[in-house]
């Protein structure tokens, strides 16, 4: 069957784990039930995705979860995977090699790792381009990259030929399936139950999909290249908007700190990601001033910390990223979580509502933010 119609997680999976924990935890309040669905859902995406390393499942697991489970209402498949994957950097070893193995297993093909580079940078860039045809646009991402594999001569395996594609590894548990249709209804009530159940875990255990560490970030989506997005006007007030600002104040800044954020290609991935989310930049500078204090040259490990200085999922060793790809999230983040603001609600205690368990945390963010702005709008000598 098409790779975009492998579930990994399906319907009957997810009515049998419900079965499952009421009857042998039929004794246990209905909040603990649905924890133990939850962290069985999370168990099972977990176990189907390529042999990255663990702070990597994590991200895409609870990427999945939030994005395909609970906001869309589906089964996830395969070709969600793929498309989280995507987002990683594919230059790092550690990430594209066992990406690499894990669509030749879904494809059944067997391609050098340079080809599939390119065919997936090919993809990338037509996809944010919208260079596909109708047609082309209706298959998933990981259908069409099989279309370009077989157009580059790459051969399929003798024991998927008949079928086209192969499936998702089957569950632990459970044989291979195609999945059957169901009547809209019952889709809809099967996922919306897996919804409540999943948000109910989450808001009595403290979250059973992630657990934050105190003063982290807790990301809501999945990333995509940042775009222009239009703000509600309960969300960032005007004074906390994108506005260019005086690029050589704001170095001289951060190299008075003896932060490496002064350098490429740290500050323009920062700036470029507020731009992005029309966030003002000083923001996003002021989180990693309350984090990790603009990450100082003088400490041992600043390269590292520099690659995730807002200590998006957790922390920056347990999600050792690249500077563009943390920015983004850090500021989808404070895009997704201005929202809903009450008018008399002061913008950063109400990210800090879920942004970090410390109370304080936005009385740090808040002060950091008006110094560097009162610096950058100080007049210089001679003016």
């Amino acid at each position: 069957m098409p790779a975009d119609e492998a579930y990994v997680l399906s319907e009957a999976d997810v009515r049998n784990i419900r079965s499952y924990v009421q009857h042998k935890y039929a004794a246990m309040p209905q909040e603990k039930r649905a924890e133990i669905v939850a962290d069985a859902v999370k168990r099972i995406i977990h176990k189907q995705l390529p042999d990255f390393e663990s702070s990597v499942k994590r991200f895409i697991t609870e990427t999945l979860i939030r994005t395909t489970v609970l906001e869309r209402q589906r089964p996830v498949r395969a070709e969600d995977i793929f498309q989280v994957c995507l987002l990683l950097d594919r230059s790092d070893t550690h990430i594209y090699e066992p990406f690499h193995d894990w669509i030749e297993m879904q494809l059944n093909v067997s391609c050098v790792k340079p080809v599939m580079q390119r065919l997936m940078d090919e993809l990338s860039s037509s996809r944010e381009q919208s260079d596909f045809s109708p047609t082309e646009a209706e298959k998933g991402l990981l259908t069409q990259l099989r279309g370009l594999l077989l157009a580059e001569g790459v051969q399929v395996r003798a024991e998927a030929a008949a079928a086209g594609v192969a499936e998702v590894i089957a569950l632990p548990t459970a044989k291979r399936r195609i999945p059957v249709s169901r009547k809209p209804r019952a889709r809809a009530y099967m996922y919306s139950a897996l919804c409540l159940l999943l948000v109910i875990a989450t808001l009595f255990y403290g979250g059973s999909l992630s657990r934050p560490s105190e003063h982290k970030l807790q990301p809501t989506v999945a990333v995509k290249p940042a775009q222009k997005l239009t703000v509600p006007l309960d969300g960032l007030p005007d004074e906390l908007r994108y506005v260019d600002i005086d690029r050589a104040r704001l170095i001289a800044f951060l190299e008075s700190k003896s932060s490496i954020l002064a350098e490429e290609p740290y500050f323009d991935a920062i700036v470029k990601a507020a731009k992005g989310f029309d966030i003002h930049p000083v923001v996003l500078f002021a989180i990693t001033g309350q984090e990790q204090g603009f990450v100082p040259k003088t400490n041992k490990q600043h390269k590292q910390i520099a690659n995730n200085p807002f200590n998006v999922f957790h922390s920056w060793k347990e999600f050792n990223t690249n500077i563009g790809q943390s920015s983004e999230i850090a500021a989808r983040t404070v895009f997704n979580l201005s929202k809903g603001r009450p008018a008399d609600v002061d913008p950063f205690t109400w990210i800090n509502r879920k942004y970090a368990e410390d109370p304080n945390w936005s009385d740090g963010v808040r002060s950091i933010f008006t110094s560097i702005k009162a610096y950058l709008e100080a007049p210089t000598a001679g003016e």
